[in-house]
């Protein structure tokens, strides 16, 4: 009897125990950062009855019989599962999300915690409120440069944020330039077709690339070309000695107005010298009859005592009324001595005559009115003798007098939009789309003393892969050259930039010559700019300009280098813009947040945000082996392993969500449970004693 009273004791201390856990776990349901705890049991020790036999001969074998002699508590352990977030929105409130501890210090040793619900002291050191330990981590760093870096690296140690914290004003030395440059700048090639005399088409295809002379760099002036494409007539252009010659191509110049507007067109002569006329003409048949100069063709008339203008277009018929088509380039036209003239063309490359009876201008009239037989079914028409009395005689000439046919065709823009009209026929036109070849990007770069300046790039599409660029201040003054070993020169801060097939930047460093042809050159010390600088004192930034030399007075130069590498140029808008330049003025620390790495990130009053600090994590091995000293405060066991420290989100530790806090993870429903349990654990324990007091008092009455 007395072994069941024993066991209903042991019982009853097992289940206050479990009981004293559970009232701890309710106690603690709004505890930040508290693990619920639970109490396991196991048997003591069993007295043996009898052991038990193996089976022999034909015996089957026998199990021990033992008594148990009550439980005992086996373990208390520790819940280490994840709570439920508490958003409270505080900045230095934060939360583990997944495993690890904050790590605490009071300046002797460490101890480890899952409350987050820190505060700064007057000092700005991260402190638990409620013992004032200090909050581990790495706290920011500035280096010679003034750049505020953490090496996790370093040991760990208190983190302190303090006020008034001033980043120091830092020269600009770097910008980086980014996104897109429109493949379609300026103006697009455009075409518009023609017709011959006898309906052919003939397409006239207009190029342009942007002039860059030095005259014209900084106006909007294009050099064009006209190409006749995919026909074999060909232009009529003075050749630059003031003869008439054939070519499939032509080019001139044009000027635009800011908004793509025409101000002027010149057509060029063979040597490239601007012509009078920018009509542009065609060799054909049945157009305007010129000498090989280009002018009208004149006859002498009455023995020389004066002359007659040769008019209108040579005209050809077959038998049926059919065009045909002569050489325009080779006509001749000469008079005997009694004035009859003969006409020789071209036809199918042979030589044909077209004679006829006229001594007098109204007879060459009347005759070129009514056609010239060649003898074999042409019939020639169309000329016309003017300026003179139809009594006129008409006088031989020496030598034939050579002729040409020639149309004009292409009406160029005087001014408004680019637009080419056909002279024959005014309904048909092309208009060449424009988007203005310049973009414009700006920055505010920063010399030594924090002062800001604004700087302008302006970018100018060139061709069809290339662009010019200069760098400007706000007032237009140019900035000056560095070049890629860093030498600074009084060169203007300019150079030329290409793309390669694929929209990518090919060439940072090409230049501009003064004739507007691109050195490609590169390494020959006469690079395009690699930066620019100038300085600040020669632009009045001078504390005190009466100073001399003034910049003793003010800041020393800025020199600041640009990176191209992330430009590109696809057929899309221009979106190029400044997104990173290493310079700040000065500026003092307004209000921090820390991220999910745990990094405590400063906003600065000059708008900039740098790292102040970072919160460091520590996981165990086992972190249920952890001795809990109060305040929800652990210290390392023997059993718990050695703290594995770093930042969150690596090497197995969790994330940190700022403004928030982790809840208990106490269940009240399951503790409640387990309350229920312990009671009724304790009260069958009870009975199990009064019902062995109960038989101990029938065996002593048995002796009454």
């Amino acid at each position: 009897m007395l072994r069941s009273m024993y066991s209903g004791i042991t019982g009853l201390r097992n289940f206050q125990d479990q009981l004293d856990i559970v009232a701890n776990n309710i106690a603690n349901v709004n505890t930040v950062g508290y693990k619920g705890s639970r109490a396991t049991f196991q048997t003591t020790l069993f007295q043996t009855l009898s052991a038990g036999n193996a089976p022999q001969n034909q015996l089957g074998g026998t199990n021990p019989m033992q008594i148990g002699l009550g439980s005992q508590l086996a373990s208390i352990d520790k819940l280490m599962t994840q709570g439920s977030p508490m958003s409270t929105g505080k900045a230095t409130d934060l939360m583990i999300q997944g495993e690890g501890f904050f790590i605490l210090s009071d300046g002797i040793g460490q101890y480890y915690t899952r409350a987050g619900n820190f505060t700064r002291d007057y000092n700005g050191f991260f402190v638990d409120p409620a013992s004032g330990m200090k909050l581990q981590g790495w706290t920011a760093k500035i280096d010679q440069e003034g750049n505020r870096t953490i090496d996790t690296n370093d040991p760990i140690g208190d983190i302190q944020i303090s006020s008034g914290q001033v980043m120091a004003a830092k020269q600009t030395s770097f910008i980086r330039l980014a996104h897109n440059l429109n493949a379609g700048a300026g103006i697009q090639d455009t075409t518009i077709v023609v017709k011959s005399t006898t309906g052919e088409n003939i397409p006239v295809k207009f190029s342009f690339k942007r002039d860059m002379s030095e005259e014209n760099k900084d106006k909007n002036v294009y050099n064009w070309t006209a190409s006749v494409v995919g026909s074999e007539y060909k232009f009529a252009v003075d050749d630059g000695s003031g003869n008439l010659t054939s070519t499939n191509q032509i080019s001139g110049k044009v000027e635009l107005d800011d908004t793509g507007n025409v101000i002027s067109w010149v057509n060029y002569n063979g040597n490239g010298d601007p012509l009078a006329e920018n009509k542009i003409s065609i060799y054909d048949i049945n157009g305007e009859i010129v000498d090989q100069y280009g002018d009208s063709v004149t006859v002498d008339i009455n023995a020389g005592a004066g002359t007659a203008t040769l008019t209108g277009s040579i005209r050809v018929t077959d038998s049926a009324g059919e065009a045909v088509y002569y050489d325009p380039e080779d006509i001749d036209i000469s008079f005997d001595a009694s004035g009859n003239p003969t006409i020789t063309l071209n036809i199918d490359g042979t030589p044909v005559n077209f004679t006829g009876p006229a001594s007098t201008v109204g007879e060459f009239n009347n005759l070129l009115t009514t056609g010239i037989d060649d003898g074999s079914g042409h019939t020639l028409t169309g000329l016309r003798l003017t300026g003179a009395s139809d009594a006129d005689t008409i006088d031989d000439t020496t030598t034939p007098l050579n002729l040409q046919s020639v149309r004009e065709v292409v009406q160029p823009p005087s001014g408004g939009a680019i637009r080419f009209t056909d002279l024959n026929n005014p309904t048909n036109f092309s208009e060449a789309n424009y988007i203005s070849p310049s973009v414009t990007t700006s920055t505010v770069v920063y010399d030594s003393l924090g002062n800001p300046y604004n700087v302008y790039l302006k970018f100018t599409k060139i061709d069809a892969n290339t662009w010019y660029w200069k760098a400007e201040l706000e007032d237009g003054t140019p900035l000056y050259k560095t070049t890629a070993d860093g030498q600074l020169l009084d060169d203007p801060a300019e150079g030329v930039i290409a793309f390669d097939s694929n929209g990518n930047i090919a060439a940072t460093q090409w230049k501009i010559n003064p004739d507007g042809t691109i050195d490609q050159t590169i390494g020959d010390g006469d690079d395009g700019a690699a930066g620019f600088w100038f300085d600040p004192a020669e632009l009045g930034a001078a504390l005190n300009p009466s100073v001399d030399p003034q910049s003793a007075a003010g800041a020393g130069p800025v020199n600041v280098s640009i990176n191209f590498q992330e430009l590109s140029q696809f057929f899309a808008e221009n979106s190029i813009a400044v997104t990173e330049q290493d310079g700040n003025a000065q500026g003092t620390l307004d209000s921090f947040a820390i991220n999910t790495n745990g990094q405590i990130i400063g906003s600065f009053t000059n708008g900039l945000t740098a790292p102040l600090g970072q919160v460091a994590l520590a996981t165990f091995n086992n972190p249920e082996g952890l001795s809990a000293t109060g305040n929800s405060m652990y210290a390392m066991s023997s059993n718990s392993g050695l703290p594995q420290v770093g930042v969150s989100g690596v090497g197995g530790r969790g994330s940190i969500n700022p403004g928030a806090l982790e809840m208990s993870n106490v269940d009240l429903a399951e503790e409640f449970t387990n309350m229920i349990i312990a009671q009724r654990g304790f009260q069958a324990n009870s009975r199990s004693i009064t019902t062995a007091d109960a038989i101990l008092n029938e065996l002593v009455n048995i002796k009454r």
